[in-house]
This record gives structure tokens, sequence and C-alpha cells, in this order.
């Protein structure tokens, strides 16, 4: 009686019943190469994990800017001065105690906000919050004859209720009282009620998307000549501050301690001096009449519109150069391609090197890449996304390519492991960092490795010796 087999772990370990010996190659290189695609899309599977563990951190920031903002006021929009002046109107002569109200508003026919905002980040917990401390200069230049021919012919104007009006989106963030004056005659700004109830109140209150604070001015109806105000305000908030274009013409000069700004809003700069100094930088704004795309004055008008966040605000945005979650998000989007890579380097040296290397192997080699994520996660919070890549990268690297050099049998092949995984992980960085060419360096990058696979792979017997079709 013949003993029973066993299999050799060089030999006999891995192959098909021998049922199925005859119909399917056991050293197919096809049969491989389709199981590694298998495989590399199923590797992508653990970053889907990794990328729950970024949404986590990024609503953790999210709450945690929110948290912040309680305290220092949040985002900031500043409203300039605005004149005004209610009115009332008798729709029905016969019933004269029955009377509707307005506002004639009248904007300054030029206006200039010189900023100076010094920024510092807050801790809490992991998450770092840049808030500022804002001090604002308001000049402004009014012709009260525009404010008069604001009021409706049939309406009678209220005079001793005109006002002065400024605002910001968050009063909570006001640090110093107000100084506010008008051809050199101090004012005292006191909060606007908006929903008190007596006859014409709301009047006095326009609709606006900030917080409004208005001071009596008299001797609107009569006077002649420029009207000049100036106001100060001492501000704080965090992440955004903006200024609405407040006049017919307005400037705006913004000068920071923060090097990373990102001007948003409805106008961009003429011209800063972003990244070209350590110390911060410098900016200017102006938003011409025509530009601004709103009436000089007017009946019931809008202030919302002058302050509308996006629209015509002049704005800056202190964030961060890279905010990590966002660039380990990116890095995640292109998981597959890069698992894919990783994989297809695994096999052309296996091929190259002649060694058969175990699907359990390509699985190790997978599940290295999605650590690879989660080292790349937990280094950003603590040290930023360069930094953090940098040692990522560097760990996973040797780590596969010693692998390699186990799995293959040959510090040669460990070496080359060494070189196109290094290859593979600055492709990736430079994805992170080509923004605007990442789509075409990753489309170049994948021709690349079809074309160097084609090429290696050349004279390779895909049906391992079984089932080739017969030569003619």
């Amino acid at each position: 009686m013949s003993e029973p087999t066993t299999a050799s772990p060089g030999n006999g370990a891995g192959r098909l019943p021998p049922s199925l010996s005859g119909l399917v190659p056991q050293r197919s290189a096809g049969l491989k190469l389709i199981l590694v695609c298998g495989l590399a899309l199923l590797m992508a599977i653990p970053a889907l994990f990794v990328y729950g563990i970024v949404h986590e951190r990024t609503t953790g920031q999210i709450e945690a800017t929110a948290a912040v903002s309680e305290g220092v006021g949040g985002e900031q929009s500043v409203l300039g001065p605005v004149l005004a002046v209610p009115f009332e109107r008798t729709p029905n002569p016969l019933r004269p105690s029955q009377k509707t109200y307005g506002i004639a508003i009248a904007y300054a026919e030029e206006g200039e906000a010189v900023v100076n905002t010094q920024v510092d980040e807050r801790r809490r917990g992991l998450y770092l919050v840049p808030v500022f401390d804002a001090s604002v200069s308001f000049s402004a230049r009014f012709d009260a004859a525009a404010l008069r021919g604001a009021v409706p012919s049939d309406a009678t104007p209220l005079w001793s209720e005109a006002r002065l009006f400024t605002g910001l989106s968050d009063t909570r963030g006001i640090r110093d009282a107000a100084e506010v004056s008008l051809n050199g005659r101090p004012l005292v700004l006191e909060p606007v009620d908006a929903n008190r109830a007596e006859p014409g109140a709301f009047a006095i209150a326009p609709r606006a998307a900030v917080a409004l604070a208005g001071a009596r001015v008299g001797g609107l109806d009569v006077a002649q000549g420029p009207i000049n105000v100036t106001a100060n305000l001492r501000l704080t908030g965090a992440e955004r501050f903006a200024v609405g274009p407040f006049a017919k013409d307005t400037r705006m000069r913004m000068t920071s301690n923060w090097t990373d700004p990102s001007f948003n809003g409805g106008v961009l700069p003429l011209s800063h001096t972003s990244g070209q100094s350590a110390d911060g930088f410098e900016a200017e704004w102006r938003v011409a009449y025509l530009a601004r795309g709103i009436p000089g004055a007017g009946a019931d008008l809008d202030l919302g519109a002058v302050t509308h966040y996006g629209a015509r605000d002049m704005g800056v945005r202190f964030m961060r150069e890279a905010n990590p979650y966002q660039s380990v998000e990116r890095a995640l989007k292109y998981c597959a391609m890069f698992v894919g890579l990783v994989f297809l380097a695994y096999f052309l040296l296996e091929v190259m090197s002649g060694a058969r290397a175990h699907p359990a192997q390509y699985i190790l080699v997978g599940l290295a890449q999605a650590v690879f994520y989660l080292l790349l996660l937990a280094f950003a919070e603590r040290f930023g996304f360069d930094p953090a890549f940098a040692a990522a990268a560097t760990m996973t690297v040797l780590l596969t390519s010693a692998y390699a050099m186990s799995v293959f049998r040959s510090a040669h092949y460990g070496l080359r492991a060494l070189v196109i995984l290094t290859g593979i992980y600055a492709l990736l960085y430079s994805l992170m960092r080509a923004e605007g060419f990442a789509l075409l360096a990753g489309a170049l990058a994948s021709f690349a490795a079809i074309g160097l696979t084609m090429f290696v792979t050349r004279n390779i017997d895909w049906y391992g010796g079984a089932g080739r079709p017969a030569q003619a």
C-alpha cells in the first residue's frame, strides 16, 4: 500500500485539487494578474474605514470652531456708516390717523476702511482655531441732499428720528466702545432693537443682515455741503473677516500678521503681499459704484445687500495653508490607483524574480497601505501634513521593501522595491500638492505604469504552459 504523499512547502502548497489540475494551469501568470487586480480593488475597502475617521475628525474640527466662536464672535462681516431717516405716509386722506412708515437711506459718496488684524490660534482639544482681534477705522463723506432726495415726494420725513447706522455680524465680538463722530462732533451709538412695537419703530431699524447700532443725528434736513463721518471699532472673531461696500466708491486697506490668507467674497483685492513676507500680509480693495450694483440712496433699501456673504463684500479667511483633514481626504480619493500601483509593482517583481508570492502576502502589503493612511492622519493632526506624509511614507516604504526582500528571497529585489515604492509615494505626494495638475499627473502615471507592465511582461507565457492555443 502506498503511503499518502505530503505536500512540501516549496512544491505542493497551494496546488489545485487533482480534479481541477487539468483544467486550470497552476502557474498561470495571467490568472495571477487577474487575482492581483481583484485583490487591489478589495484592499481599497479598508481605506473607507479611514475615510470614516477623517469625516469624524472633520466634524470635530467644525464643532471646536463653533465652540471657540461662541466666545469671540465667530465670522464677522462689518457694515460701515450709513445715514437714514424714517418717513410716514397717509395713504387715505379721509383717514389721517392711519399711517404707513418707511425709511430713506443714503450711502456715503466715498468711504474708506483701514483694518489691522492680529490673528492667533487657539487650541481646543486636538484642533487649532484661528481667532482675530481687528481694529477698524472708517471714514466716509455723505451728501445730505442725497438723503433728502431719497424721501418719497408723498411722504413726510421724521428728521428728529434720523440715524447714523453701523453694524457687524455678532456684537459679542465688540471689545471697546465705538468712537463715532460727524463733522467732528461725537455721536453715541446705541443698540438697535428691530422688534420694538411702537408706531414707526420698524422704520428706524432697516433690513440688514448684521446687528445694527445707531446714533441720533440732528440737522440733516438743513445740512449743506459734505458730511464727514469717522468711526473706530475694535472687535474679535474667528476664521473670517469681511467689510461690505458701504459707500458708492469704497476702498479698504488691511494689514495682518497672518501669513496664509485666503481672499474671498464678492471682490478680490487689487493688490496684496500674501506669501511675500513671513511677517504677514497687506492687501487693498476697491469697489466702484457701478461694480457695487446698489443704489446710492433710496427708500426702504435692504442693507443686507451690502454685507451679503460672497456677493459684494471684501473678505479674508484666515486658514492654514493645508488643512490636514482635507489633505488626507484628497489622498484617500487616489487610494484605488495607489494600491493598484503598489500591487502591480509587486507583481512585476514576482515576474522578474521567478519567485512565487502567495495572495495572502499581497493582502498583507495592501493592509500596510491602509495603515499608511491611518498613520498619515494621526501624524498630520500633531505635526502638519508634510512632516506626517514624510514619516508615514518612510515607515511604510521601508516595511514593504523589507518584506519584498523576504518574499522574493533577494536583497536585490528588496532594493528594487525600495526604489519603485519611493517613486509611487512621491507620485502620491505630488498629486496632493499639484492640485491643478493632479488629474493630468495621475492619468500620465497610470498610462506609464500600464506601458511598463506591457514591456516587462511582453515575453511572459500567460497560460503557464497549459491550455495554450495551438500555433498555426
